[in-house]
């Protein structure tokens, strides 16, 4: 049996599957991709199953349930740190005192231009400030990440202090919060004190400390602080004590990172939290509200968690920028050189009133499906489509090959078969020819001399004819 017929069939029937295949493969890759571009909301609608949150199947929406009622806050907010989306609020743009919520304002300028390791020395001025302090003594040298934690989780003003004087002093650090809160777009703010303590001037809303929150757990050497729940300092003699953090929420409320509590008796107590849970980060923001700040902060995170994505809007945060320079100088000091180099880190820059920024810093986000955005989820071209491509390239490549087999086996019309004497007429008039006129082969046998051929007749003058015979050995 020969080989090609059996080739010939098995290229068909590869063409014919794939010929199948391919429709199929492109109608199941469009979707897909489709799908992937709209973002992971629709994917989980296609293939996902119904969420907690999916209306019923009676076609009707699920509506929002209430607001909490019987919060003691005087203006309070819940945002979504991720879209900055405002869900509710009451009081969002009144200005009031911050008391200790300040010190986020304080960290997010000091913490990043201070290198952990750095040691520093406290003075008197941060010894014997007012208000709550951890026992700081004057004199004697501190790591910048203890005293950031005493900061922090403590809400230590001798630890701030102490800070404040390390990154240049209180009128240049207040220089700075004051421009990196109007950079952030908490255009409510003013601060007058870092350590939070009631000042004349000093004001902020609960939008503007959901702005603050939101820039502090996006910032490294800020938010690395704000879930310690205790911490010990070092003593004179050597010894150590212990401090802890007074965030209420933290290890009672399920995913809590922070951020930071106040009271004064002039400002009550205040708050900013921001907790997350399967992937949403819900910030909260309380002014003026009771010592247990806890009891509100739950009810408004409950309520968020709860409604996600039944609630309209009703306003938005800024957008998000980036925050903070890395330690220059300081590093070296750290380290144990002499001195910095009183340059600047590569890649910073400094504005007017000596606010140094990393590059970048301050830039808008990339808006969503700008060719900046990530690639994030469902970016490029997926695997389905280099697949379905693939299959078409190997299709058309069969298709052509097997065409050009059948070409092949195909005879030319100008090459059919002909009866032997026909086909080639010149050659065969050539061949009669030597025939005729071929010489005898003296060398072969006598026996197998083929028999003498007879002449054509002559004809003669008197019309007769007559054949002349022909001797074996004689030449014509």
């Amino acid at each position: 049996m020969s080989v090609r017929p059996i080739a010939n069939a098995a290229v068909a029937v590869v063409s014919l599957l794939l010929a199948v295949l391919v429709p199929v493969v492109l109608g199941l890759a469009v979707p897909g991709l489709l799908v992937l571009g709209s973002g992971p909301a629709a994917a989980a609608s296609l293939t996902g199953p119904p969420s907690a949150a999916a209306p019923p199947e009676t076609g009707q929406p699920r509506a929002a349930s209430p607001l909490p009622a019987g919060l003691a806050a005087a203006s309070w907010l819940v945002a979504d740190a991720g879209t900055g989306e405002i869900l509710a609020a009451s009081g969002a743009r009144v200005r009031d005192l911050p008391a200790s919520t300040m010190k986020i304002l304080t960290a997010l300028v000091v913490l990043p231009a201070l290198s952990p390791d750095l040691m520093v020395t406290v003075g008197k001025d941060a010894a014997e400030v007012d208000g709550t302090k951890v026992g700081l003594v004057p004199g004697q040298r501190y790591l910048v990440r203890d005293l950031a934690t005493a900061m922090m989780i403590a809400s230590g003003n001798d630890a701030t202090l102490a800070l404040v004087d390390a990154a240049g002093g209180r009128e240049a650090v207040l220089a700075r919060m004051n421009a990196l809160a109007a950079a952030l777009g908490a255009t409510d703010t003013v601060a007058m004190d870092p350590t939070g303590l009631d000042a004349p001037g000093q004001l902020t809303s609960v939008r503007d400390l959901a702005v603050l929150g939101r820039a502090a757990i996006a910032e490294p050497a800020v938010s690395r602080y704000l879930t310690i729940p205790r911490a010990s300092l070092p003593t004179r003699d050597g010894g150590r004590f212990e401090i802890q953090n007074h965030n209420l929420l933290l290890g009672t409320y399920e995913g809590t990172l922070g951020v930071k509590n106040g009271y004064t008796v002039a400002a009550d107590a205040t708050y900013v939290g921001a907790v997350r849970r399967g992937g949403r980060t819900l910030v909260v923001a309380l002014l003026r509200t009771a010592p247990n700040y806890a009891t509100d902060a739950r009810a408004l995170l409950d309520w968020g968690f709860a409604n996600d994505g039944l609630v309209d809007p009703v306003g938005e945060l800024p957008p998000a920028r980036a925050v903070g320079a890395r330690p220059g100088a300081d590093r070296a000091r750290a380290a144990g050189a002499p001195g910095g180099t009183g340059r600047e880190d590569a890649g910073q820059r400094t504005d007017g009133d000596g606010y140094t920024a990393p590059a970048g810093a301050g830039r808008e986000p990339p808006a969503a499906g700008s060719p900046d955005e990530g690639h994030t989820a469902g970016g490029g071209v997926g695997w389905v489509t280099w697949m379905a491509l693939g299959l078409t390239v190997l299709a058309s490549v069969l298709t052509a090959l097997t065409r050009r087999r059948r070409a092949r086996a195909r005879p030319h019309p100008s090459r059919a078969r002909r009866p032997r004497h026909l086909a080639h007429p010149r050659g065969a008039r050539h061949r009669q020819a030597q025939h005729w006129h071929a010489p005898q082969d003296r060398h072969r046998p006598a026996g197998r001399q083929p028999t003498p051929r007879q002449r054509p007749p002559v004809e003669t003058n008197d019309g007769s004819v007559t054949r002349r015979r022909r001797e074996p050995d004689a030449r014509p």
